[in-house]
């Protein structure tokens, strides 16, 4: 063999090493992780999926109410991982069951009187915070569920069960995006169709309550149901908070992601969507400043775009980094994001369980529930577990 033809597959052998290197340098989840998903749609089961192919592992019934052919609507997870426990809340029995991760058994619900929506855990105190799921339609559905409660409950968990320990009054109806600071001792809320901020200080129980947009209401007078506030995440001084937007009166609002000051209660940046994108749910990046926001288009899921946006911010602009939008995607509503920040999962009321690369937003991985499962299952809220 001359040199000519050993130089050439010298060359070539580098290179297919070199991409191979490169093909498997991917990110791999643990088999061991997985995605719980909240079916809201089909009345009463939570789905268990694999994180690394989105496989579905296991189907839960969730049954907590006494009362015949109730709709259990699950709807939104969390969990303490420390524990073994996940908690769920379910919009048509208005209650929070609290399960084990070992065995996905019921170890003990309770029963609220008004439906719940959101949960944010602080799992030093042991002690879940629950949001309210608001009387207006929110869903597009053209029946409204909920309540205009301002109140947002406190339970307390052990290993034997769980128990309400008290109430905060927000001061304000429909109370549902919310985030707590456990080491501040401080919770955000937002009321959904006031379009107002507050914050509670949980040692002095001081309510302070601020207009998201102090140039259209800067007193909280009139239900606006403009900006409509869906969720909030604190991240150490920040509070992101996603905006519906959509119709107001003869107006169109743009969908849109605040971000304040969550001390000084002051407004930092907006970073504005279209005004079909409807932002829903949203999660930090556990190793640099961004957020990931799902776009949950048309509510009807007839028309526009969903999709992921990832947004990069400094101390005090949102900017964006990249998106991954598609009228293929319709209704997207739930994500999670894996402990080491390399894929994202997100969630679909069209029936539908995403993977996404963070780094560039591409679609990694899909599985669709609504194929073998019926009625509609709807996934709405869902979380990782490693």
């Amino acid at each position: 063999m001359n040199n000519a033809k050993v130089i050439l597959i010298l060359i070539f052998s580098f290179l297919y090493l070199s991409c191979d290197s490169i093909i498997n340098d991917e990110p791999n989840d643990s088999t061991n992780a997985k995605i719980y998903v909240a079916l809201q749609g089909m009345g009463d089961k939570v789905a268990v999926l694999r994180s690394d192919n989105l496989q579905l592992i296991e189907m839960i019934e969730v049954n907590f109410s006494s009362q015949q052919n109730v709709m259990e609507m699950p709807h939104y997870i969390s969990i303490d991982p420390a524990e073994n426990i996940w908690f769920l809340t379910t919009m048509g029995s208005s209650s929070v069951g609290m399960f084990s991760t070992a065995s996905n058994t019921l170890i003990d619900y309770i029963t609220l009187d008004f439906a719940p929506a959101l949960l944010e855990i602080d799992t030093n105190s042991k002690l879940l915070y629950v949001s309210r799921m608001t009387d207006t339609d929110l869903f597009g559905t053209g029946m409204s569920m909920g309540s205009s409660s301002s109140l947002i409950d406190v339970i307390s968990y052990s290993s034997d069960g769980m128990s309400l320990q008290r109430t905060y009054d927000t001061q304000l109806p429909s109370p549902h995006a919310i985030s707590i600071d456990p080491q501040n001792n401080k919770l955000i809320t937002a009321s959904l169709t006031y379009d107002f901020l507050t914050k509670i200080n949980l040692d002095s129980q001081i309510v302070q309550n601020i207009s998201l947009d102090s140039n259209i209401n800067p007193e909280p007078v009139l239900e606006m149901n403009r900006l409509k506030p869906l969720e909030i995440i604190q991240v150490e001084d920040f509070s992101f908070i996603t905006c519906l937007g959509g119709e107001w009166g003869s107006e169109v609002i743009n969908g849109q992601v605040q971000m304040w000051d969550s001390n000084s209660l002051n407004k930092v940046s907006e970073y504005h969507f279209k005004a079909d994108s409807n932002p829903w749910h949203l999660i930090d990046d556990p190793s640099e400043n961004a957020i990931y926001v799902v776009l949950s288009g048309y509510l009807n899921g007839e028309n526009g775009e969903s999709g992921v946006v990832k947004l990069k911010y400094t101390d005090n602009s949102l900017q964006l980094d990249w998106e991954n939008l598609s009228s293929d995607f319709k209704l997207f509503h739930g994500v999670d994001i894996s402990d080491d920040g390399a894929h994202l999962f997100v969630s679909s009321r069209n029936g539908e369980i995403f993977k996404f690369d963070t780094r560039n937003g591409a679609l990694l991985n899909v599985n669709d529930l609504s194929s073998s499962l019926t009625p509609y299952p709807a996934p709405g809220g869902l979380k990782y577990l490693n």
